[in-house]
């Protein structure tokens, strides 16, 4: 999991240069090579790489009167909290696995490293997460406010007024939308009744009068808009960039890093862009649901569509047949949860090259006077809407006849 999304945040600092090259109408990036009878320029693939060696091979320079523990110490927290993360995110739904024991002889090669031994399968349940905590959504907020850290201690200890300005900036607008943030989220666990992350995607997977998925974009709609603005404010991101704000400050909080230093900044800012993603995809996006699909049926009440992979011909003459669809519905739920990922990213390079930058007074005025108070105003509304849901359910279903 940490390879890949160490792999799509280092692909998305491409990205980034090739889609602004795109809606500028410039090339981008094209330049670097491989020279192998003929240049191999691989539409500007190659420039990542010969970055990242660039950049180890510049000077680590601290500046001074630096604090130099501090100074080192603050790129690790801004790149280290955001990866620990993904840790509590499922990415697919759970494998269970009911086949027998199979000797071990009966195994291609197996059987001469391990005579006598078996592969158990029996009641064997995969989970495609690190750890399922019961307060999940609790702990990305716990650890994802530790980045503030990374960034307030960097731009203090450079001992550069303009490092230190950043940093304040970076201070003042965290501080001011993990409020908005928080509270956008609880409309989100009211109406799924969990804080677990599992869970509430395990819960998306329910049909609203038969046919909608119960995704969070859809239950929660204005929770959805709100989450993402905070999102997008909480990753210093256009059009909330004003703690790096080059025209302003130079570049905020970073601006005494170079080298490695620099890159744990840099890349850490693309992690949290993957992990924004990430959390859009599964709060509101229905995480790794394929609509109506599940590991044992294609299900559609309302069309009275059930069929029960286990009843087909073919499965019951193979009894490893349903493990065959099991498997192959977990890398329909993967892929279906990386697609909605790259999609998320992509609209948030959308808005990065779109939208221009806020001034400071219209960010804190946005987050107090405007989002706070939708985000109390989804609550209650949420809470309206429970008890309505609740005392209709049945009689909806009657009336549609599942």
């Amino acid at each position: 999991m940490f390879a890949m999304v160490a792999g799509l945040a280092g692909l998305l600092t491409w990205v980034e240069r090739k889609m602004s090259a795109l809606i500028q109408d410039r090339i981008g990036p094209n330049r670097a090579n491989i020279r192998f009878i003929r240049n191999w320029r691989l539409w500007g693939l190659i420039h990542p790489i010969a970055d990242v060696v660039k950049i180890l091979f510049k000077e680590d320079f601290v500046p001074k009167g630096a604090f130099r523990v501090l100074h080192t110490i603050a790129p690790m927290i801004s790149m280290v909290a955001p990866l620990i993360v993904f840790s509590v995110i499922p990415f697919a739904g759970p494998l269970h696995i009911t086949w027998k024991d199979i000797p071990a002889e009966n195994i291609w090669l197996i059987g001469r490293l391990f005579p006598g031994d078996a592969l158990h399968l029996s009641d064997y349940t995969i989970f495609f997460r690190v750890a399922d905590l019961n307060a999940g959504i609790i702990f990305i907020f716990a650890i994802t406010s530790l980045s503030v850290y990374g960034l307030l201690i960097g731009g203090w200890s450079s001992n550069n007024k303009f490092s230190f300005l950043g940093a304040m900036r970076a201070a003042s607008q965290m501080f001011s939308y993990e409020v908005a943030l928080s509270l956008s989220v609880i409309g989100v666990i009211m109406m799924y009744g969990a804080t677990s992350l599992s869970e509430i995607v395990t819960r998306q997977g329910d049909l609203w009068l038969g046919i909608i998925p119960k995704w969070g974009i859809v239950t929660q709609p204005l929770a959805f808009f709100l989450f993402l603005a905070c999102g997008v404010a909480e990753i210093k991101r256009v059009p909330f960039d004003l703690p790096e704000g080059e025209s302003e400050i130079i570049a905020g909080f970073f601006t005494e890093y170079s080298s490695a230093k620099f890159m744990m900044f840099f890349f850490g800012e693309f992690i949290e862009v993957v992990l924004l993603g990430a959390m859009l995809t599964t709060l509101f996006l229905g995480g790794w649901h394929v609509p109506w699909l599940s590991a044992e049926a294609i299900k559609v009440p309302l069309l009275h569509l059930n069929w029960v992979f286990a009843e087909w011909g073919w499965i019951q003459a193979h009894p490893w047949g349903i493990h065959l669809i099991r498997v192959a519905v977990s890398g329909m739920q993967f892929g279906a949860f990386f697609t909605k990922l790259i999609f998320s990213i992509w609209f948030l390079q959308q808005v990065r090259w779109t939208l221009p930058r806020l001034r400071y007074d219209q960010i804190m005025k946005i987050g107090w006077k405007m989002i706070l108070p939708l985000a109390f105003l989804n609550i209650a509304g949420t809470g309206i809407f429970i008890l309505f849901e609740e005392h209709f359910k049945s009689t909806i279903q009657g009336l549609l006849g599942y």
